[in-house]
Protein backbone atom coordinates (compact mmCIF):
# COMPACT_ATOMS: atom_id res chain seq x y z
CA UNK A 1 0.00 0.00 0.00
CA UNK A 2 1.59 3.10 -1.07
CA UNK A 3 1.79 6.57 1.43
CA UNK A 4 -1.65 8.22 -0.57
CA UNK A 5 -3.24 5.42 -0.01
CA UNK A 6 -2.44 4.89 3.52
CA UNK A 7 -3.12 8.50 4.20
CA UNK A 8 -6.63 8.43 2.55
CA UNK A 9 -7.76 5.10 4.35
CA UNK A 10 -6.71 6.69 7.78
CA UNK A 11 -9.01 9.80 6.79
CA UNK A 12 -11.36 8.15 6.38
CA UNK A 13 -11.27 6.45 9.24
CA UNK A 14 -11.02 9.79 10.89
CA UNK A 15 -13.74 10.86 9.70
CA UNK A 16 -16.03 7.80 9.83
CA UNK A 17 -15.18 8.28 13.85
CA UNK A 18 -16.63 11.85 14.02
CA UNK A 19 -20.17 10.48 12.13
CA UNK A 20 -20.95 7.32 13.15
CA UNK A 21 -24.58 7.67 12.99
CA UNK A 22 -24.23 8.78 9.24
CA UNK A 23 -26.18 6.33 7.08
CA UNK A 24 -26.09 7.07 2.91
CA UNK A 25 -29.03 6.88 1.17
CA UNK A 26 -29.12 4.72 -2.14
CA UNK A 27 -31.23 6.17 -5.11
CA UNK A 28 -31.20 3.92 -8.37
CA UNK A 29 -31.94 6.18 -10.98
CA UNK A 30 -33.80 4.37 -13.67
CA UNK A 31 -35.89 4.73 -17.22
CA UNK A 32 -38.09 2.64 -19.01
CA UNK A 33 -36.32 2.97 -21.93
CA UNK A 34 -33.15 4.27 -23.64
CA UNK A 35 -32.32 7.28 -24.85
CA UNK A 36 -33.80 10.07 -22.44
CA UNK A 37 -31.18 10.42 -20.91
CA UNK A 38 -30.96 8.73 -17.92
CA UNK A 39 -26.73 8.67 -17.54
CA UNK A 40 -26.61 12.27 -18.28
CA UNK A 41 -28.86 13.41 -15.75
CA UNK A 42 -27.72 10.70 -13.02
CA UNK A 43 -24.28 12.00 -13.68
CA UNK A 44 -25.06 16.12 -13.70
CA UNK A 45 -27.96 15.60 -10.76
CA UNK A 46 -24.64 14.49 -8.54
CA UNK A 47 -22.61 17.72 -9.39
CA UNK A 48 -25.96 19.39 -8.55
CA UNK A 49 -25.95 17.33 -5.07
CA UNK A 50 -21.99 18.03 -4.67
CA UNK A 51 -22.25 21.62 -5.45
CA UNK A 52 -24.55 22.35 -2.49
CA UNK A 53 -22.03 20.18 -0.35
CA UNK A 54 -23.64 17.08 -0.50
CA UNK A 55 -20.96 13.94 -0.91
CA UNK A 56 -22.00 11.84 -3.37
CA UNK A 57 -21.12 8.13 -5.38
CA UNK A 58 -22.01 6.89 -8.33
CA UNK A 59 -22.30 3.55 -9.15
CA UNK A 60 -22.81 2.49 -12.52
CA UNK A 61 -24.60 -0.34 -12.92
CA UNK A 62 -25.53 -0.33 -16.15
CA UNK A 63 -23.49 -3.54 -17.36
CA UNK A 64 -24.72 -3.18 -21.22
CA UNK A 65 -23.85 0.27 -21.91
CA UNK A 66 -22.03 1.77 -19.25
CA UNK A 67 -21.94 5.39 -20.20
CA UNK A 68 -21.24 7.41 -16.81
CA UNK A 69 -17.32 7.36 -17.76
CA UNK A 70 -17.72 7.82 -20.87
CA UNK A 71 -20.20 11.37 -20.62
CA UNK A 72 -16.80 12.27 -17.97
CA UNK A 73 -14.30 11.66 -20.68
CA UNK A 74 -12.51 9.11 -18.80
CA UNK A 75 -11.62 5.53 -18.40
CA UNK A 76 -11.85 3.82 -14.86
CA UNK A 77 -8.95 1.61 -13.88
CA UNK A 78 -10.98 -0.72 -11.63
CA UNK A 79 -14.51 -1.81 -11.05
CA UNK A 80 -16.58 -2.71 -8.46
CA UNK A 81 -15.58 -6.89 -9.72
CA UNK A 82 -12.12 -6.07 -8.61
CA UNK A 83 -13.06 -6.34 -5.19
CA UNK A 84 -14.38 -10.20 -5.58
CA UNK A 85 -12.05 -10.84 -8.18
CA UNK A 86 -8.63 -9.36 -7.50
CA UNK A 87 -9.01 -8.40 -3.94
CA UNK A 88 -8.80 -4.72 -4.29
CA UNK A 89 -10.06 -2.30 -1.47
CA UNK A 90 -13.65 0.03 -1.96
CA UNK A 91 -10.88 3.06 -2.20
CA UNK A 92 -9.16 1.28 -5.16
CA UNK A 93 -12.27 0.94 -6.99
CA UNK A 94 -13.46 4.36 -6.15
CA UNK A 95 -12.32 6.60 -9.30
CA UNK A 96 -12.54 10.37 -9.15
CA UNK A 97 -13.96 11.85 -12.31
CA UNK A 98 -15.28 15.77 -13.09
CA UNK A 99 -15.20 17.91 -10.50
CA UNK A 100 -14.10 15.28 -8.25
CA UNK A 101 -16.64 13.19 -8.33
CA UNK A 102 -16.58 10.20 -7.14
CA UNK A 103 -17.85 7.23 -9.38
CA UNK A 104 -17.25 3.48 -9.10
CA UNK A 105 -17.87 1.11 -12.75
CA UNK A 106 -19.59 -1.65 -12.14
CA UNK A 107 -18.54 -4.85 -14.03
CA UNK A 108 -20.67 -6.88 -11.16
CA UNK A 109 -22.96 -9.90 -12.08
CA UNK A 110 -25.74 -10.36 -9.16
CA UNK A 111 -25.04 -13.87 -9.76
CA UNK A 112 -21.30 -13.72 -8.81
CA UNK A 113 -21.97 -12.28 -5.21
CA UNK A 114 -24.99 -15.30 -4.90
CA UNK A 115 -21.70 -17.90 -5.92
CA UNK A 116 -19.07 -16.53 -3.14
CA UNK A 117 -17.89 -18.71 -0.88
CA UNK A 118 -18.31 -16.73 2.71
CA UNK A 119 -14.63 -16.17 3.21
CA UNK A 120 -15.04 -13.63 0.07
CA UNK A 121 -18.23 -12.55 0.51
CA UNK A 122 -17.42 -11.48 4.20
CA UNK A 123 -14.39 -9.31 2.16
CA UNK A 124 -17.14 -8.03 -0.07
CA UNK A 125 -19.62 -6.73 2.75
CA UNK A 126 -16.47 -5.14 5.09
CA UNK A 127 -16.11 -3.10 1.80
CA UNK A 128 -19.09 -1.97 0.71
CA UNK A 129 -19.87 -0.82 3.80
CA UNK A 130 -16.98 1.83 3.84
CA UNK A 131 -19.31 3.72 1.62
CA UNK A 132 -22.03 3.64 4.10
CA UNK A 133 -20.35 6.06 5.98
CA UNK A 134 -18.15 8.17 3.34
CA UNK A 135 -21.38 9.34 1.12
CA UNK A 136 -24.57 11.29 1.72
CA UNK A 137 -25.87 9.75 -1.40
CA UNK A 138 -24.99 6.32 -3.24
CA UNK A 139 -26.45 7.10 -6.86
CA UNK A 140 -26.88 3.86 -8.72
CA UNK A 141 -27.53 3.96 -12.46
CA UNK A 142 -29.12 1.24 -13.81
CA UNK A 143 -29.75 -0.30 -17.00
CA UNK A 144 -33.39 0.75 -19.25
CA UNK A 145 -36.06 -1.14 -19.65
CA UNK A 146 -37.53 -3.89 -17.70
CA UNK A 147 -36.09 -6.22 -16.22
CA UNK A 148 -35.95 -8.54 -12.85
CA UNK A 149 -32.72 -7.07 -12.31
CA UNK A 150 -33.97 -3.38 -12.30
CA UNK A 151 -37.47 -4.10 -10.40
CA UNK A 152 -35.10 -5.92 -8.07
CA UNK A 153 -32.76 -2.72 -7.50
CA UNK A 154 -35.76 -0.74 -7.63
CA UNK A 155 -37.12 -2.76 -4.47
CA UNK A 156 -33.67 -3.19 -2.59
CA UNK A 157 -32.98 1.10 -2.57
CA UNK A 158 -33.94 3.76 -1.06
CA UNK A 159 -35.53 5.38 -3.44
CA UNK A 160 -36.17 5.17 -6.83
CA UNK A 161 -36.45 8.56 -9.62
CA UNK A 162 -37.73 7.90 -12.80
CA UNK A 163 -36.35 9.50 -16.01
CA UNK A 164 -38.78 9.67 -18.77
CA UNK A 165 -39.10 12.66 -21.75
CA UNK A 166 -42.38 13.29 -23.47
CA UNK A 167 -42.37 10.88 -26.35
CA UNK A 168 -45.44 8.70 -26.12
CA UNK A 169 -42.91 5.30 -26.05
CA UNK A 170 -41.21 6.73 -23.56
CA UNK A 171 -44.46 7.61 -21.16
CA UNK A 172 -45.81 4.30 -22.02
CA UNK A 173 -42.84 2.48 -20.52
CA UNK A 174 -41.86 4.51 -17.65
CA UNK A 175 -45.88 3.49 -16.84
CA UNK A 176 -45.15 -0.08 -17.58
CA UNK A 177 -42.08 -0.03 -14.93
CA UNK A 178 -44.16 1.41 -12.49
CA UNK A 179 -46.77 -1.61 -13.00
CA UNK A 180 -44.39 -3.77 -12.55
CA UNK A 181 -42.65 -2.77 -9.94
CA UNK A 182 -46.12 -2.58 -8.05
CA UNK A 183 -46.64 -5.83 -8.71
CA UNK A 184 -44.29 -7.24 -7.20
CA UNK A 185 -44.12 -5.84 -3.88
CA UNK A 186 -47.02 -4.85 -0.93
CA UNK A 187 -45.29 -1.60 0.09
CA UNK A 188 -45.80 1.65 -1.30
CA UNK A 189 -42.55 2.17 -3.28
CA UNK A 190 -40.91 5.23 -3.12
CA UNK A 191 -41.02 6.97 -6.77
CA UNK A 192 -40.01 10.15 -8.09
CA UNK A 193 -40.48 11.51 -11.53
CA UNK A 194 -38.08 13.49 -13.57
CA UNK A 195 -39.61 15.17 -17.43
CA UNK A 196 -36.12 15.08 -19.49
CA UNK A 197 -35.68 17.20 -22.90
CA UNK A 198 -39.13 18.85 -22.76
CA UNK A 199 -39.60 21.76 -24.92
CA UNK A 200 -41.83 23.36 -22.71
CA UNK A 201 -42.57 23.83 -19.21
CA UNK A 202 -46.38 23.22 -20.95
CA UNK A 203 -45.13 19.98 -22.66
CA UNK A 204 -43.29 18.91 -19.29
CA UNK A 205 -46.26 19.43 -17.20
CA UNK A 206 -48.32 17.73 -19.29
CA UNK A 207 -46.42 14.50 -19.86
CA UNK A 208 -46.22 14.43 -15.52
CA UNK A 209 -49.63 15.41 -15.42
CA UNK A 210 -50.27 11.89 -17.96
CA UNK A 211 -47.96 9.70 -16.25
CA UNK A 212 -49.13 10.59 -12.77
CA UNK A 213 -53.25 10.43 -13.49
CA UNK A 214 -52.34 6.77 -15.24
CA UNK A 215 -50.79 5.55 -11.74
CA UNK A 216 -53.74 7.40 -9.71
CA UNK A 217 -56.27 5.66 -11.72
CA UNK A 218 -55.43 2.21 -12.16
CA UNK A 219 -52.73 1.75 -9.78
CA UNK A 220 -53.91 3.35 -7.35
CA UNK A 221 -50.39 4.79 -6.27
CA UNK A 222 -49.49 9.02 -6.02
CA UNK A 223 -46.29 9.89 -7.65
CA UNK A 224 -44.40 12.59 -6.74
CA UNK A 225 -42.58 14.88 -9.66
CA UNK A 226 -39.53 15.69 -8.37
CA UNK A 227 -38.87 18.34 -11.47
CA UNK A 228 -38.08 18.67 -14.96
CA UNK A 229 -35.10 19.47 -17.79
CA UNK A 230 -35.61 21.53 -20.83
CA UNK A 231 -34.56 20.68 -24.29
CA UNK A 232 -30.83 22.76 -24.28
CA UNK A 233 -28.46 22.91 -27.04
CA UNK A 234 -25.52 22.54 -24.05
CA UNK A 235 -26.67 19.62 -23.24
CA UNK A 236 -25.39 18.01 -26.72
CA UNK A 237 -22.63 20.13 -26.80
CA UNK A 238 -21.41 18.67 -23.46
CA UNK A 239 -22.12 15.11 -24.28
CA UNK A 240 -19.77 15.40 -27.76
CA UNK A 241 -17.12 17.44 -25.19
CA UNK A 242 -17.56 14.63 -22.81
CA UNK A 243 -17.55 17.19 -19.95
CA UNK A 244 -21.06 17.27 -18.20
CA UNK A 245 -22.90 20.29 -18.79
CA UNK A 246 -23.73 21.69 -14.96
CA UNK A 247 -20.14 22.39 -14.97
CA UNK A 248 -19.29 23.23 -18.27
CA UNK A 249 -22.55 25.71 -18.72
CA UNK A 250 -23.52 26.20 -15.44
CA UNK A 251 -26.02 28.99 -16.14
CA UNK A 252 -27.74 27.63 -19.17
CA UNK A 253 -31.58 26.29 -18.83
CA UNK A 254 -30.58 22.39 -18.43
CA UNK A 255 -27.89 23.30 -15.57
CA UNK A 256 -30.63 25.76 -14.01
CA UNK A 257 -33.18 22.80 -14.04
CA UNK A 258 -30.94 20.51 -11.81
CA UNK A 259 -30.24 23.14 -9.30
CA UNK A 260 -34.26 23.31 -8.77
CA UNK A 261 -34.34 19.89 -8.97
CA UNK A 262 -31.31 19.67 -6.03
CA UNK A 263 -33.48 22.17 -4.23
CA UNK A 264 -36.56 20.37 -4.65
CA UNK A 265 -34.83 16.72 -3.17
CA UNK A 266 -33.10 17.69 -0.30
CA UNK A 267 -35.83 18.76 1.73
CA UNK A 268 -37.93 15.43 0.79
CA UNK A 269 -35.08 13.50 1.43
CA UNK A 270 -34.75 14.59 4.55
CA UNK A 271 -37.77 14.11 5.25
CA UNK A 272 -37.38 10.19 3.99
CA UNK A 273 -34.27 10.13 5.87
CA UNK A 274 -36.53 9.93 9.16
CA UNK A 275 -37.33 6.42 8.19
CA UNK A 276 -34.44 3.99 8.58
CA UNK A 277 -32.13 3.35 5.50
CA UNK A 278 -31.38 0.37 3.76
CA UNK A 279 -27.63 1.54 3.01
CA UNK A 280 -25.40 -0.17 0.23
CA UNK A 281 -24.72 -3.61 2.32
CA UNK A 282 -28.64 -3.59 3.08
CA UNK A 283 -29.12 -3.01 -0.98
CA UNK A 284 -27.39 -5.66 -2.23
CA UNK A 285 -28.25 -7.91 1.00
CA UNK A 286 -31.81 -7.41 -0.33
CA UNK A 287 -30.75 -8.36 -4.04
CA UNK A 288 -29.21 -11.76 -2.96
CA UNK A 289 -32.12 -12.28 -0.68
CA UNK A 290 -34.47 -11.44 -4.44
CA UNK A 291 -32.41 -13.53 -6.29
CA UNK A 292 -32.56 -16.40 -4.58
CA UNK A 293 -36.00 -16.34 -4.06
CA UNK A 294 -37.17 -16.87 -7.81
Amino acid sequence: MDQAQSLREYMHRFNVQQNENHSARVITITSGKGGVGKSNFTLNFALGLNSVGKRVVVLDLDLSTANINILMGVSPRNSLADILHRQKSIWDVLEKGTAGIDYIAGGLEIQDLMELDPHTLSYFWSQIQELQTYADFILLDTGAGISKELVDFILASDETILVTTPEPTAIADSYAVLKTVIQFTKQTPNFRLVVNRAQSYREAVDTSRAIKNATSNFLKFKLVTLGFVMEDAHVRQSVRAQTPFFMSYPNCEASKNIKQIVYSFLPQSEESSKQPTKGIRGFFEKIMSLGKSM
